[in-house]
């Protein structure tokens, strides 16, 4: 069985994982990376690297309803992401659904006459 290990690679530097644990936690910044993180059970998910106040952060969307807001909104490299956990939901069984706020500023596109 053939690995495609480009799945793992993050980019070089340091990183901490920014997970939300209370409501109201919330992480601004610059989109540095994206890629595709997979987990043990072969689920793939978006990863970002966001730059915030110059430390760089991971953030794995494996949350529903993060990666619902994140399809939805499409962030690229060099747009401004906000994200907020806004609040928990309780489920049936003792389950919980995590729900978030998600605002991108898309970045300026580079123009040809920019470059002079």
């Amino acid at each position: 069985m053939d690995i495609n290990w480009s799945d793992f690679e993050r980019p070089s530097g340091d990183f901490n994982k920014w997970k939300p644990e209370n409501e109201g936690d919330t992480i601004t910044g610059k989109i540095t990376a994206l890629r595709v993180a997979t987990m043990p059970d072969g689920n793939k998910y978006p990863s970002l690297t966001v730059n915030s106040n110059g430390d760089s952060y991971d953030i794995l969307a494996s949350q529903t309803q993060l990666l619902r807001l994140l399809a939805e909104h499409k962030p690229t490299v060099g747009d401004t992401i906000t994200i907020t956990h806004t609040r928990v939901e309780k489920l049936a069984g003792n389950k919980t659904l995590k729900h978030f706020d998600v605002k991108v500023v898309r970045g300026k596109k580079v123009e040809a006459d920019d470059l002079i």
